[in-house]
Order: C-alpha cells, then sequence, then structure tokens
C-alpha cells in the first residue's frame, strides 16, 4: 500500500477520502464538493465510532474532518486517536481540519492535536483543491516521539511564509514562487466582503436598534441586486429567504442569533461555490428556504 508520507502527484480520480462530520448536509456539501473535483471514492461517517473501522478495513488516502465546537463530535479528540493507532499507514493518514470558527488559536491546537491542514467554512472548492495538493504531493514527515506524534509542526510549504529567506545562507538564486492561499482569493470577491458587513450588521438586530434594521435591509438590496447581475437564482434565493426572516422576526422582537449564524453560513457558501457546482449549490438554497420557512412558522 502507498505510504501516506510519500510525495506523489495528485489523481483526483483514484484518491480515497473519508468525510467526517456530524451534520449530515455539511457531510453531503463536502462530498458534492469532492465529487466536483472528479474525487469518485468518497466514504461519509457521522461520528468517530463509524470512522475509525473504515480507516482500517478501506484503503483511505485523506481524512476531511469537519468540526464545530457545538458539534458532538470532538475533532481533535478523533485526530489524536488516529495518530495513536498502531497500524503505522493508518496513524500517518493525512488529515485535514474542516471549520467554520477558524481562528489561530484552534490552528495551534490542531496541529498539536496531529492535523496536516486547515479549511476554512465556507469551503471554496479551489481551497479545498490545495490543500488536497498539499497533502497529497508535498506532505509533511511524520513525527513519532515521546513528546509528539503527528505531521511536523514547522510548516515548510510555500504557503506558509511569504518573506525573504531568514538565513543569507538559505538564499538562492530564485527564491521558490509563494503559493498563493486560495481561502484568501475567496473571502476577497465583492459580495464576500458585502457579507461580512452584513453578518457585523446582523448581530446587532436584536440589540432592538431601528438604524440596525435600515442597514441590515439596505445590504439585503445590495447582495441581491448583485446576485441578480450575476444571473445567480440560487445565491438570490437564498439572500430573499433570510431577508424574510428578518422582516418577519424583527417586528417580533424574535430575532436569534444562531438563525442569522446558519442563514449567513449558507449564503457564503452559495457565494463561494462556482456556479458550476450547480447540484451543490441548489440544495443549500433549498434547504436554507424550507429551514427559515420552518422557523417562521415556528
Amino acid at each position: 500500500m502507498q505510504d501516506p508520507r510519500t510525495p506523489r502527484p495528485l489523481k483526483a480520480q483514484s484518491l480515497s477520502v473519508l468525510v467526517l462530520d456530524p451534520n449530515s448536509f455539511s457531510r453531503g456539501l463536502i462530498s458534492e464538493i469532492l465529487r466536483n473535483l472528479n474525487v469518485m471514492s468518497i466514504t461519509p461517517a457521522r461520528d468517530a465510532d463509524t470512522a475509525m473501522p473504515y480507516l482500517v478495513e478501506r484503503p483511505i488516502d485523506v481524512v476531511l474532518v469537519s468540526w464545530e465546537e457545538a458539534d458532538p463530535l470532538n475533532g481533535l479528540t478523533f485526530i489524536r486517536r488516529v495518530r495513536q493507532l498502531e497500524d503505522n499507514r493508518q496513524r500517518q493518514i493525512p488529515i485535514i481540519l474542516v471549520t467554520a470558527g477558524l481562528t489561530r488559536q484552534l490552528v495551534l491546537a490542531g496541529r498539536d492535536a496531529g492535523a496536516d491542514e486547515f479549511l476554512a467554512k465556507p469551503i471554496s472548492p479551489a481551497a479545498l483543491q490545495q490543500r488536497l495538493q498539499m497533502v497529497i504531493e508535498t506532505p509533511r514527515p511524520f513525527i513519532d516521539c515521546a513528546v509528539f506524534l503527528g505531521p511536523c509542526r514547522r510548516r515548510k510549504n510555500p504557503a506558509d511564509y511569504y518573506g525573504e529567506k531568514r538565513r543569507a545562507g538559505e538564499r538562492g538564486e530564485e527564491a521558490p514562487t509563494p503559493m498563493v492561499d486560495q481561502d484568501e482569493i475567496a473571502r476577497e470577491t465583492p459580495m464576500r466582503r458585502l457579507l461580512t458587513r452584513l453578518r457585523e450588521i446582523a448581530y446587532a438586530l436584536d440589540a432592538g436598534r431601528p438604524d440596525t434594521l435600515t442597514a441590515a435591509l439596505e445590504e439585503l438590496k445590495t447582495a441581491k441586486a448583485i446576485a441578480v447581475e450575476q444571473k445567480d437564482n440560487a445565491l438570490h434565493a437564498g439572500i430573499a429567504s433570510f431577508e424574510s426572516y428578518v422582516l418577519v422576526s424583527y417586528p417580533q422582537g424574535q430575532i436569534d442569533r444562531s438563525v442569522i449564524d446558519n442563514a449567513l453560513g449558507a449564503i457564503e457558501q452559495l457565494a463561494t461555490l462556482p456556479p458550476s457546482f450547480t447540484e451543490a449549490r441548489d440544495s443549500v438554497a433549498i434547504a436554507l428556504g424550507k429551514a427559515i420557512q420552518q422557523r417562521l412558522v415556528a
């Protein structure tokens, strides 16, 4: 079997990926994005007890662990559990941690637990493909010692350092071209910047200030106009669903922070997925519409 720490060209069609996510919708979305990246062998799992036998029974190449702090699954605990497996290939398998709460503290905790790479939600297909390339084509050496089990925590791939080399002796005539982080590119589109502003405004809606409602509706109007200009029906539908929630819930004093988080997370995912990801985008828009409708009639 292939040594997981031996660099090799990424061939998506022959890649086998385990997707561990306690949320069935999120699990399906990640799987759909992988399929659009030509990954054919995808094994979904809802919890650690389901996922662990797959690592033993199947030739898995990469594990995607989706984890949020409110999840029943503790992603860091699962990663540590994998790194403690007896079989050398199984415990050295590349693991990518996927989360909406990607902070410096989480990155440090994830590295200490044994994660190879990190992927922010909403998931950019280009960023996911980049992370797959990193763990397959330039995997980190695996460290096995008394105080640490996992991939080397000293990041050496081009995406991790953008400045000049620190030691003069390390400078070559031609420095390697830095890898552009596709997560950063996805965050800098006009729609994503607008949605970031909208999220900040929406969090203040429950304070009962009329000016925040006006500001939120203005941002929603602008977002819908951009979606219409781009002929993006799925994105427009998602924004309209959230707008209906705000218009109904705010006057009643029933704005819920968790609904805002989930709705804007779905809209941000729609804004991040390319138009060619039709099935995935439609499923996100439909699910958001149903969730908002159920909330409004409750």
